[in-house]
Protein backbone atom coordinates (compact mmCIF):
# COMPACT_ATOMS: atom_id res chain seq x y z
CA UNK A 1 0.00 0.00 0.00
CA UNK A 2 1.67 3.63 -0.87
CA UNK A 3 2.17 5.50 1.86
CA UNK A 4 2.09 9.21 1.82
CA UNK A 5 3.65 11.93 -0.19
CA UNK A 6 3.90 15.58 0.51
CA UNK A 7 3.79 17.86 -2.55
CA UNK A 8 4.54 21.90 -1.62
CA UNK A 9 2.49 23.94 -3.71
CA UNK A 10 3.37 27.28 -1.88
CA UNK A 11 6.56 27.76 0.59
CA UNK A 12 5.78 31.34 0.53
CA UNK A 13 4.11 33.97 2.38
CA UNK A 14 2.05 37.05 2.30
CA UNK A 15 4.52 38.18 0.02
CA UNK A 16 3.70 38.79 -4.01
CA UNK A 17 6.78 36.31 -5.26
CA UNK A 18 7.17 34.51 -8.57
CA UNK A 19 9.14 31.87 -6.97
CA UNK A 20 7.12 31.19 -3.81
CA UNK A 21 3.57 31.23 -3.76
CA UNK A 22 1.69 31.18 -0.05
CA UNK A 23 1.21 28.42 1.69
CA UNK A 24 -0.59 25.08 0.64
CA UNK A 25 0.51 21.77 0.68
CA UNK A 26 -0.94 18.53 -1.50
CA UNK A 27 -1.16 15.46 0.73
CA UNK A 28 -1.46 11.95 -1.26
CA UNK A 29 -2.52 8.88 0.63
CA UNK A 30 -2.83 6.13 -1.62
CA UNK A 31 -5.37 6.90 -4.05
CA UNK A 32 -6.63 9.95 -1.47
CA UNK A 33 -5.35 13.56 -2.06
CA UNK A 34 -6.54 16.44 0.14
CA UNK A 35 -4.48 20.07 0.75
CA UNK A 36 -3.59 21.60 3.52
CA UNK A 37 -4.17 25.25 3.35
CA UNK A 38 -4.78 27.31 0.53
CA UNK A 39 -2.63 30.32 0.27
CA UNK A 40 -3.30 32.43 -3.05
CA UNK A 41 -2.09 30.51 -6.01
CA UNK A 42 -2.79 26.90 -4.79
CA UNK A 43 -5.36 25.81 -7.01
CA UNK A 44 -2.64 27.08 -10.22
CA UNK A 45 0.12 25.08 -8.30
CA UNK A 46 -1.44 22.32 -8.15
CA UNK A 47 -2.62 21.75 -11.51
CA UNK A 48 0.53 23.35 -12.80
CA UNK A 49 2.02 19.68 -10.49
CA UNK A 50 -0.08 17.29 -12.93
CA UNK A 51 -3.08 16.88 -9.88
CA UNK A 52 -6.94 17.59 -11.10
CA UNK A 53 -8.79 19.77 -8.58
CA UNK A 54 -11.49 17.62 -8.75
CA UNK A 55 -9.59 14.28 -7.18
CA UNK A 56 -9.41 16.53 -4.19
CA UNK A 57 -10.98 14.72 -1.20
CA UNK A 58 -10.65 17.35 1.55
CA UNK A 59 -9.32 21.21 2.69
CA UNK A 60 -7.50 21.43 6.15
CA UNK A 61 -6.77 25.15 6.94
CA UNK A 62 -4.87 25.64 10.02
CA UNK A 63 -5.93 29.46 10.29
CA UNK A 64 -8.12 32.67 8.86
CA UNK A 65 -5.22 34.42 7.66
CA UNK A 66 -5.29 35.16 4.16
CA UNK A 67 -1.89 34.08 3.12
CA UNK A 68 -3.64 30.54 4.03
CA UNK A 69 -7.34 30.84 2.65
CA UNK A 70 -7.47 33.02 -0.17
CA UNK A 71 -8.02 30.43 -2.47
CA UNK A 72 -10.55 28.88 -0.77
CA UNK A 73 -12.61 31.70 -2.31
CA UNK A 74 -12.21 30.30 -6.08
CA UNK A 75 -12.80 27.00 -4.78
CA UNK A 76 -16.39 27.85 -3.54
CA UNK A 77 -16.93 29.72 -7.27
CA UNK A 78 -15.28 26.47 -8.87
CA UNK A 79 -17.97 24.16 -6.87
CA UNK A 80 -20.54 25.92 -8.20
CA UNK A 81 -20.27 26.66 -11.85
CA UNK A 82 -17.29 24.72 -12.96
CA UNK A 83 -18.69 21.46 -14.89
CA UNK A 84 -15.78 19.10 -14.02
CA UNK A 85 -15.75 20.43 -10.30
CA UNK A 86 -19.58 20.62 -10.48
CA UNK A 87 -20.44 17.28 -11.02
CA UNK A 88 -17.22 15.41 -9.72
CA UNK A 89 -16.05 16.88 -6.71
CA UNK A 90 -16.84 15.74 -3.22
CA UNK A 91 -15.28 17.73 -0.89
CA UNK A 92 -14.87 17.97 2.91
CA UNK A 93 -13.60 21.69 4.23
CA UNK A 94 -12.12 20.83 8.10
CA UNK A 95 -11.08 24.50 9.70
CA UNK A 96 -11.88 25.41 13.37
CA UNK A 97 -15.68 26.60 13.96
CA UNK A 98 -14.73 29.94 13.68
CA UNK A 99 -14.64 29.37 9.75
CA UNK A 100 -18.38 29.15 9.95
CA UNK A 101 -18.46 33.32 9.78
CA UNK A 102 -15.89 33.66 7.14
CA UNK A 103 -18.19 31.32 4.83
CA UNK A 104 -21.47 33.26 5.90
CA UNK A 105 -19.12 36.51 5.10
CA UNK A 106 -18.06 35.51 1.60
CA UNK A 107 -21.93 34.47 0.97
CA UNK A 108 -23.04 37.80 2.18
CA UNK A 109 -20.78 39.69 -0.48
CA UNK A 110 -20.97 37.42 -3.22
CA UNK A 111 -24.05 35.15 -2.59
CA UNK A 112 -25.29 32.40 -4.05
CA UNK A 113 -22.16 32.41 -6.83
CA UNK A 114 -20.05 31.07 -3.94
CA UNK A 115 -22.68 28.85 -2.22
CA UNK A 116 -22.24 25.31 -3.82
CA UNK A 117 -24.51 22.21 -3.26
CA UNK A 118 -24.04 20.28 -0.38
CA UNK A 119 -23.16 17.10 -2.18
CA UNK A 120 -19.90 19.02 -3.77
CA UNK A 121 -18.62 20.51 -0.61
CA UNK A 122 -19.04 19.28 3.67
CA UNK A 123 -18.14 21.73 5.82
CA UNK A 124 -16.52 19.46 9.04
CA UNK A 125 -15.76 22.45 12.13
CA UNK A 126 -13.66 20.78 14.64
CA UNK A 127 -12.01 22.36 18.09
CA UNK A 128 -8.58 21.84 19.36
CA UNK A 129 -8.05 18.74 20.46
CA UNK A 130 -10.72 17.00 18.17
CA UNK A 131 -9.91 13.96 16.33
CA UNK A 132 -11.68 12.83 12.52
CA UNK A 133 -11.31 10.00 9.91
CA UNK A 134 -11.22 11.32 6.77
CA UNK A 135 -9.94 9.49 3.08
CA UNK A 136 -8.36 6.60 4.98
CA UNK A 137 -6.17 8.85 6.98
CA UNK A 138 -6.22 9.36 10.91
CA UNK A 139 -6.14 13.04 11.62
CA UNK A 140 -5.48 14.85 14.94
CA UNK A 141 -5.73 18.32 15.80
CA UNK A 142 -4.23 20.38 18.53
CA UNK A 143 -3.88 24.19 18.94
CA UNK A 144 -1.30 25.92 17.09
CA UNK A 145 0.12 29.36 19.18
CA UNK A 146 -0.58 32.16 16.69
CA UNK A 147 -4.18 33.09 16.08
CA UNK A 148 -7.05 31.74 19.00
CA UNK A 149 -8.45 30.33 16.09
CA UNK A 150 -5.00 27.98 15.15
CA UNK A 151 -5.17 24.38 14.00
CA UNK A 152 -2.26 22.10 14.04
CA UNK A 153 -2.89 18.49 12.57
CA UNK A 154 -1.38 15.17 12.94
CA UNK A 155 -1.91 12.99 9.90
CA UNK A 156 -1.41 9.19 9.88
CA UNK A 157 -2.05 6.65 7.15
CA UNK A 158 -0.09 3.33 6.28
CA UNK A 159 2.25 3.73 8.79
CA UNK A 160 3.87 7.31 7.94
CA UNK A 161 2.71 10.35 9.97
CA UNK A 162 3.39 14.09 9.12
CA UNK A 163 2.72 16.71 11.79
CA UNK A 164 1.58 20.02 9.67
CA UNK A 165 1.89 23.31 12.04
CA UNK A 166 1.10 25.94 10.03
CA UNK A 167 2.01 29.64 11.94
CA UNK A 168 2.87 28.87 15.01
CA UNK A 169 5.58 29.17 18.38
CA UNK A 170 6.81 26.22 19.75
CA UNK A 171 4.86 24.52 22.47
CA UNK A 172 4.77 21.70 24.79
CA UNK A 173 1.58 20.65 22.95
CA UNK A 174 2.44 20.93 19.46
CA UNK A 175 5.99 18.54 20.51
CA UNK A 176 3.75 16.06 22.26
CA UNK A 177 1.51 16.12 18.37
CA UNK A 178 4.16 15.55 16.41
CA UNK A 179 6.23 12.91 18.65
CA UNK A 180 7.73 10.68 16.37
CA UNK A 181 6.68 11.82 13.54
CA UNK A 182 8.38 11.05 10.04
CA UNK A 183 8.12 14.68 8.61
CA UNK A 184 7.32 17.51 11.04
CA UNK A 185 6.32 20.91 8.33
CA UNK A 186 7.28 24.03 10.31
CA UNK A 187 6.73 27.72 8.92
CA UNK A 188 10.09 29.37 9.46
CA UNK A 189 8.99 32.97 9.34
CA UNK A 190 11.79 34.46 10.67
CA UNK A 191 15.57 34.55 11.28
CA UNK A 192 17.37 33.55 14.48
CA UNK A 193 18.29 37.42 15.05
CA UNK A 194 14.77 38.49 13.96
CA UNK A 195 12.01 36.44 15.15
CA UNK A 196 8.65 37.28 14.82
CA UNK A 197 6.47 36.67 17.42
CA UNK A 198 3.22 33.34 16.41
CA UNK A 199 5.88 32.00 14.11
CA UNK A 200 9.18 30.01 14.69
CA UNK A 201 12.55 30.83 13.53
CA UNK A 202 15.66 27.81 12.54
CA UNK A 203 16.58 27.20 15.97
CA UNK A 204 13.19 27.38 17.58
CA UNK A 205 12.08 24.94 14.77
CA UNK A 206 15.01 22.79 15.15
CA UNK A 207 14.97 22.46 18.76
CA UNK A 208 11.28 21.26 18.47
CA UNK A 209 11.70 19.07 16.38
CA UNK A 210 14.68 17.62 18.71
CA UNK A 211 12.04 17.78 21.35
CA UNK A 212 9.28 15.68 19.34
CA UNK A 213 11.91 13.37 18.04
CA UNK A 214 10.77 13.03 14.47
CA UNK A 215 12.59 11.82 11.56
CA UNK A 216 12.58 15.05 8.90
CA UNK A 217 12.18 18.89 9.47
CA UNK A 218 11.04 20.62 6.49
CA UNK A 219 10.83 24.74 7.07
CA UNK A 220 8.29 26.66 5.49
CA UNK A 221 6.69 29.66 4.95
CA UNK A 222 9.92 31.52 3.78
CA UNK A 223 10.18 35.28 3.99
CA UNK A 224 12.52 37.06 1.83
CA UNK A 225 15.22 37.37 4.74
CA UNK A 226 15.19 34.12 5.75
CA UNK A 227 17.83 32.62 3.78
CA UNK A 228 17.04 28.37 2.96
CA UNK A 229 20.97 27.65 3.50
CA UNK A 230 21.28 29.21 6.54
CA UNK A 231 17.74 28.77 7.75
CA UNK A 232 18.35 24.60 7.35
CA UNK A 233 22.54 24.73 8.97
CA UNK A 234 20.88 26.51 11.83
CA UNK A 235 17.79 23.92 12.46
CA UNK A 236 20.57 21.07 11.60
CA UNK A 237 22.78 22.50 14.80
CA UNK A 238 20.55 21.84 17.36
CA UNK A 239 18.55 18.69 15.40
CA UNK A 240 20.11 15.62 14.28
CA UNK A 241 17.75 14.53 11.45
CA UNK A 242 17.24 15.27 7.89
CA UNK A 243 16.41 19.30 7.39
CA UNK A 244 14.95 20.42 4.30
CA UNK A 245 14.03 24.11 3.06
CA UNK A 246 10.85 23.89 1.29
CA UNK A 247 10.54 25.52 -2.23
CA UNK A 248 7.57 25.28 -4.37
CA UNK A 249 7.54 21.73 -6.22
CA UNK A 250 9.40 20.09 -3.93
CA UNK A 251 8.25 16.13 -3.36
CA UNK A 252 8.43 14.67 -0.15
CA UNK A 253 8.06 10.60 0.37
CA UNK A 254 7.64 9.22 3.72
Amino acid sequence: MSRLTLTVLGSGSCELRAERSSPAYLVTAGEAKLMLDLGQGAWRRLVEEGHRPEQVRAVLISHHHLDHLSDLLPLLFALKHDPVMRENAELRLVGHARLEPVLAGLAGVFGSWVQPPPERLKVELVEPGQSLSLAGLEITTAPARHLETSLAYRLEYAGGSLVYLGDSEATEELAALARGAELLVVHCAATDDNPKPGHLHPLAAGRLAREAGVKTLLLSHLYREVDPELAVRSAGSVFEGLVLAARDGLVVEL
